[in-house]
């Protein structure tokens, strides 16, 4: 059994080293940064806030010391403040290329649409390190917040752009609450067929999300396949206490 706990001084670095090596070909993040080049530069920054402010002021937890890490939005929101966590997260995002800062506010308004709007626990990010995939650090990682909500009585909600990841989760007590398709071609979120994913797709079925997908070269090959499209199918998902 891994040793999992809240994040200790001097992990910020591994636990985002983790992080942005599990995002590598998660179809949505690579919607938001299309090239190599442009995730190798974006995506430490935009982890790297979201990651700095739940440590300050939410739940951060890792397993082995930071292979797997999990980042949690309590009930209420960030503690150090709505206002100056959505501040500092604004001034990344603003920081990025036109284009992916473009992609993540639609992202980010379709999503708060769809999101639960009572007290809820919010699972940000949950990433397993691509080189210790099958050992189930990914969700041991999450289990001491998934129990204090249970404790608590109170849901738990999440996003993904990975459809398998869908079944990942709903096999752990999530159900897709909402969904919504976002492209290039259409601003307003109307889905195109012939540019958003659908379940079921083989290219989307092997799609990596956080570190919890296939991990095998021809994983990646069709995970960079899909993520290459213009577009991407993003599923809001809860979980009851139980």
């Amino acid at each position: 059994m891994a040793e999992v706990r809240r994040i200790r001084p001097g992990e910020r670095d591994v636990a985002l080293d983790t992080i942005v090596a599990a995002f590598r070909r998660d179809p949505q993040v690579r919607w938001w940064f299309a090239g190599d080049e442009e995730y190798d530069r974006s995506a430490p920054a935009y982890f790297g806030v979201l990651l700095d402010t739940r440590i300050e002021g939410g739940e951060v937890w890792v397993a082995d010391g930071g292979r797997a890490v999990a980042m949690w939005v309590p009930p209420g929101g960030n503690l150090i403040g709505p206002e100056l966590a959505s501040a500092r997260y604004a001034r990344t995002v603003e920081g990025l290329s036109p284009a992916a800062a473009d992609r993540i506010h639609r992202t980010d308004e379709a999503v708060d649409a769809l999101l639960p709007t009572g007290a809820h626990w919010y699972l940000g990010v949950l990433a397993c390190h691509p080189d210790h995939h099958g050992c189930g650090l990914g969700w041991q990682v999450a289990t001491p917040v998934l129990a204090a909500a249970d404790r608590a009585g109170l849901p738990v909600a999440l996003e993904t752009g990975s459809p398998v990841n869908v079944g990942y989760y709903t096999r752990r007590g999530f159900a897709v609450i909402g969904e919504t398709a976002l492209d290039d071609a259409t601003r307003d979120g109307a889905a195109l067929e012939d540019t958003v994913g659908r379940l079921g797709e083989p290219a989307w079925e092997l799609a990596r999300h956080g570190g919890l997908g296939d991990p095998s070269p021809s994983g990646v090959a069709q995970a960079e396949r899909a993520s290459s499209r213009r577009g991407v199918t993003v599923f809001v998902m809860r979980r009851e206490p139980g």
